[in-house]
């Protein structure tokens, strides 16, 4: 038996390769989650994962999980993230923590070692939410923190019913999507901020994350000829949109670093050059380092629009949803972490996400740890998107040690 390292090279080929699947002209990936893309990278991943001698299986949600057994009948320590990217994304967000975690296998492969907790690579359904809305949605489904039927009712803005999409692509599996047993859980991530890249550091540990949520907002006004009504008898739904999305830009403006917040998206009625809006939807997402401050936030643009409202003779309500609680990471699996990179010369420093990410969903059901490695000016969600080779060979060589450290841990039994 060798000491195991992993294969940066097949690395770097297997993130090229797959972001060639829904690759655009500008370098980047548009593979919406449960798309004919995303079903062809999945369809590669099980192909991966089946060379490398595991045990591919698929849940009701569309999670796969591609399983290296171990020598005991434990619960396995599992190693995952997504393939689905932001419409357009980048070739690394999620990719990169699937990728790796294959990449680890075939290192205790090539060593001929056997862990005694069996590794599970995964990938999550739908993290990222920019079709279907939450994000995060196969892991919080597994973890058993959205129910399944209400996952599968959701829609995209076509229509189109995710349960549907999974049937169409062929990606719902027979296993149910429901918690089980997890011994650990790591994740590996690129940061998505500049810190590590301007700090010369290979490795960020997460300590915790931030409080969020989005906020959906509609804005009736009162549809009219938009050359005929008199400008002081408009009810204008754009204009008090208009107005919002700048009172929400100064709110963020006033809160940051602690928080921030920006109107992402909008949608108008009746959407016509020739008559004045009836109604608008804007959505907007808050993040905040703790629970007073969000809700500070959201208080702050219920004032504004409250003024705005007044002021534009409209109507504008607002329901703040998909609240996620800060989840703070457990220091002992990071101090174990921080070791093992050590050993392995890398440079470490802690810090929060102020992002979501499907370790938020198994840190309810395992001790987990998530793991970030620079990216190019910070820049994610994407077509410029960018993480040099070693700085993703350095995340995967730490996440090869810290799951062979794990996957040969005793499992606690709790009394």
């Amino acid at each position: 038996m060798t000491d195991p390292d992993i294969d940066g090279g097949r690395l770097w080929s297997d993130l090229m390769t797959l972001g060639a699947i829904g690759g655009t002209a500008a370098g980047g990936c548009f593979r919406p989650a449960l798309s004919e893309t995303d079903a062809a990278a999945r369809a590669l991943f099980r192909l991966w994962a089946e060379e490398a001698g595991m045990i591919v299986t698929t849940d009701a949600i569309g999670n796969i999980f591609a399983r290296r057994t171990g020598s005991e009948d434990l619960p396995p320590v599992m190693i995952g993230s997504h393939l689905d990217t932001q419409m357009p994304g980048g070739r690394f967000d999620g990719v990169l923590g699937v990728v790796a975690g294959l990449v680890v296998v075939r290192a205790l492969n090539a060593a001929g070692i056997t862990t005694r907790h069996p590794i599970e690579v995964v990938n999550w359904t739908n993290e990222e939410g920019a079709r279907f809305q939450p994000g995060v949605m196969g892991s919080a489904v597994f973890a058993g923190l959205l129910p399944l039927e209400e996952a599968l009712s959701r829609t995209d803005r076509d229509g189109t019913r995710l349960s549907d999409e999974l049937a169409r692509n062929g990606i719902a599996g027979p296993v149910p999507a429901a918690p089980r047993p997890v011994h650990r859980y790591l994740e590996l991530h690129i940061e998505q901020g500049p810190l590590l890249e301007a700090e010369a550091t290979d490795i960020g540990l997460v300590t915790h994350s931030t409080f969020m949520c989005s906020g959906f907002v509609d804005i009736h006004g009162a549809n009219a000829h938009a050359q005929i009504e008199a400008m002081g008898q408009r009810r204008n739904a754009l204009l008090a949109a208009a107005r919002l999305i700048l009172a929400i830009e100064e709110v963020g403006a006033a809160v940051d670093p602690a928080g921030r917040v920006s109107a992402t998206v909008i949608e108008n009625w009746p959407n016509n050059r020739v008559n004045i809006p009836h109604l608008t939807k804007l959505t907007y997402m808050a993040v905040h380092d703790t629970a007073e401050g969000l809700a500070d936030i959201n208080a702050r643009i219920r004032a504004a629009a409250d003024a705005i409202a007044e002021a534009t003779r409209t109507r504008i309500d607002i329901a703040p949803s998909h609240l996620r609680q800060a989840t703070v990471f457990p220091a002992d699996l990071r101090k174990r972490a921080a070791d093992v990179a050590g050993g392995r010369g890398l440079t470490v420093r802690e810090m929060m996400t102020l992002t979501a990410h499907d370790a938020l969903s198994l840190a309810h059901l395992c001790p987990s740890a998530l793991i970030f490695v620079p990216c190019r000016d910070g820049i994610s969600h994407a077509e410029g998107e960018w993480c040099e080779p070693h700085w993703a060979a350095n995340g995967a060589r730490l996440l090869l040690g810290l799951a062979l450290d794990q996957a040969d841990r005793i499992t606690e039994v709790n009394i």
